[in-house]
């Protein structure tokens, strides 16, 4: 029989009752270990009879199995494993080629068993894999508005722990103040941690001017407040901006604190300056009735000196009479006057001269020499004359009489001390002819 190095067997006689073997002992069965090839012999009797036998234990040396040195490999590669010390083998993989191709996920260790005429040995290999090394990247710093919203998204690994907790890749997140998040990327074999942090900004509350109504022509300045920088519709990019629309327009101002911004606008509504016309100087029969009407432009309202607040009159006046009458609107008003006079068409009427008759009547302010002086330029008058000074309601404030100069230039003047501003009406007579014109005292 054949055993293997380093182990034993048992040698078991038969014929007889009594047993003795070479090596002295007396058993039927002995155990022998011998470290080469041995004979054994046994005497065997039955108290009659005695015979002999012998057993030859032939010792098999052991294999060195060797499975190779350790190797390395970078995750993802392969490498082949090749043993030797045997005739024939089984990897612990239950491969049982002597070379075999692995490839691990990770660091793993093979064996290897080596058989030679029955007898065996083993060995281990260590495949080492190395994984790359985990480098976090929680992504930049980003600035929000108060009240957004941002989604964070980490990179580097294979799994993600944020300090909110969450576990995914990407989180989203709304902060009230500034805050810093940080994440924990890993893979199988390494971890890094990094942070980000979601600055967050003021929003502006932008505060501008009231709506307002201006003249057609005139200049407003319109006011924004509650912000770092500004831009207005009209591409104006400072706080106050003086505008002049020719019609009503909107303005929109925009206000921003870093990238975080507010909307206002304000709107300028546009009156049109006014301009009025009483119509043309008129001559009517006594007795007779003629309807007066003012033609303004921009005008809401009107008032005569009459009372009526009608765009049109009827009057019937018994003497020569000057009408006068303002147009409005919120913001500006202008004045005319047309002149009726009263003719007794069954006799002739003296002092109505015709209307190519030469008659100039200027009145102005002279700053140079006085801002309380009224000049009242005259061409044209003959006779004595009288100049008068009405308000706009019809009073009497300032009359004047003087010599005609025979038509030559002449000049008069007025004290405007005490007279308060408006509109005033200029009446001349003399015999021949009566003239009026409105004038405005400031």
């Amino acid at each position: 029989m054949s055993i293997c190095e380093n182990t034993s067997t048992t040698l078991t006689a038969y014929g007889g009752t009594v047993y003795l073997w070479s090596t002295g002992a007396t058993t039927q069965s002995i155990t022998v270990s011998p470290n080469t090839t041995t004979t054994y012999s046994v005497e065997v009797s039955d108290g009659i009879n005695t015979d002999t036998d012998d057993v030859t234990v032939t010792v098999n040396p052991n294999p060195t199995a060797n499975a190779g040195t350790d190797v390395t490999i970078s995750e993802g590669e392969n490498t082949t494993l090749s043993a030797s010390g045997g005739n024939s083998y089984v990897w612990s993989t239950g491969e049982t080629t002597q070379s075999i191709i692995v490839a691990p996920t990770s660091t793993t260790t093979y064996t290897v068993v080596t058989i030679l005429n029955g007898c065996e040995d083993s060995d281990d290999v260590v495949v080492n894999v190395e994984t790359e090394q985990v480098v976090a990247d929680a992504g930049a710093d980003v600035d929000i508005c108060e009240s957004d919203s941002v989604t964070l998204t980490a990179s580097g690994g294979t799994e993600y722990l944020w300090s909110t907790g969450e576990t995914t890749q990407s989180i989203t997140v709304s902060p009230s103040s500034t805050t810093t998040y940080t994440v924990i990327v890993s893979n199988e074999s390494s971890s890094d941690t990094d942070n980000v942090t979601v600055d967050v900004n003021p929003v502006p509350e932008v505060s501008v001017s009231n709506d307002a109504t201006i003249l057609q022509g005139n200049y407003i300045t319109l006011s924004a407040s509650g912000a770092n920088n500004y831009e207005w519709s009209n591409g104006a990019t400072q706080p106050n901006i003086a505008v002049s629309p020719s019609v009503t327009t909107t303005y929109v101002v925009t206000g921003y604190i870093n990238n975080c911004y507010d909307v206002k606008d304000v709107t300028v509504s546009v009156m049109q300056q006014v301009e009025v016309d009483a119509g043309n100087d008129i001559s009517i029969c006594y007795g007779d009735e003629i309807t007066l009407t003012a033609t303004a432009s921009g005008a809401d309202d009107y008032l005569w000196n009459t009372g009526a607040t009608t765009q049109s009159i009827t009057v019937s006046p018994e003497e020569d009479t000057l009408y006068t009458v303002i147009a409005s609107n919120v913001l500006d008003s202008d004045v005319d006057e047309v002149f009726v006079s009263v003719a007794n068409c069954e006799e002739e009427i003296e002092g109505i001269l015709p209307e190519d008759e030469a008659f100039f009547l200027k009145a102005y302010m002279d700053p140079r020499v006085s801002e309380y002086i009224l000049n009242v330029k005259l061409t044209g008058l003959k006779n004595q004359s009288v100049l008068y000074l009405f308000d706009i309601s019809g009073k009497l404030i300032h009359t004047d009489e003087f010599d005609g100069n025979d038509g030559q230039e002449i000049v008069r003047t007025i004290n405007t001390t005490g007279i308060n501003d408006g509109v005033y009406v200029i009446k001349v007579v003399d015999s021949e002819k009566v003239r009026a014109k409105s004038i405005i005292i400031r």
